[in-house]
C-alpha cells in the first residue's frame, strides 16, 4: 500500500488542495486525513465547473469513494464543517456523512463562536 503525502514549505497558497482533489480522482485514494492547526484560509476546489472553498473538509471530497478523515490535533470550527458538509450535499447520506469523520479525541477550535 503506498501513502502520499502533501505539504506546502509555505504554509498557504501552494495549491494542495487542487492537488488533493486531482490525486483523489486520479489515484483512486482510499483515505484523505487532514492534519494541520484549525480552519485555514481556504482551499479552492473545481468539480464538474462547480467551485467549492472549504476550510475544513478535505478537498478529496470529490471522489465519492474516498473516506475523508479529520486527524487529532485539529482544532475544528462545528459550525464551519456542519456548513461546508451543506455546501458539498453529503448532509442526507446515512446518518450525516458517512464519508467524513472525526477522529477521536477531536480539538475544538476556542474561538469558533466568533
Amino acid at each position: 500500500m503506498s501513502c502520499t503525502v502533501v505539504v506546502d514549505g509555505f504554509f498557504g497558497d501552494g495549491g494542495k488542495g487542487k492537488v488533493v482533489s486531482y490525486l483523489a480522482v486520479a489515484d483512486q485514494v482510499a483515505v484523505c486525513a487532514r492534519g494541520g492547526v484549525g480552519p485555514n484560509a481556504g482551499h479552492t476546489v473545481v468539480d464538474d465547473g462547480i467551485t467549492f472553498k472549504l476550510r475544513m473538509v478535505p478537498c478529496a471530497f470529490v471522489n465519492p469513494d474516498t473516506k475523508l478523515l479529520i486527524r487529532p490535533g485539529v482544532g475544528i470550527n462545528p459550525e464551519l464543517v456542519l456548513k461546508e458538509i451543506k455546501a458539498l450535499g453529503i448532509e442526507d447520506r446515512r446518518g450525516g456523512a458517512p464519508q467524513l469523520a472525526l477522529s477521536e479525541p477531536p480539538q475544538h477550535d476556542a474561538d469558533w463562536k466568533r
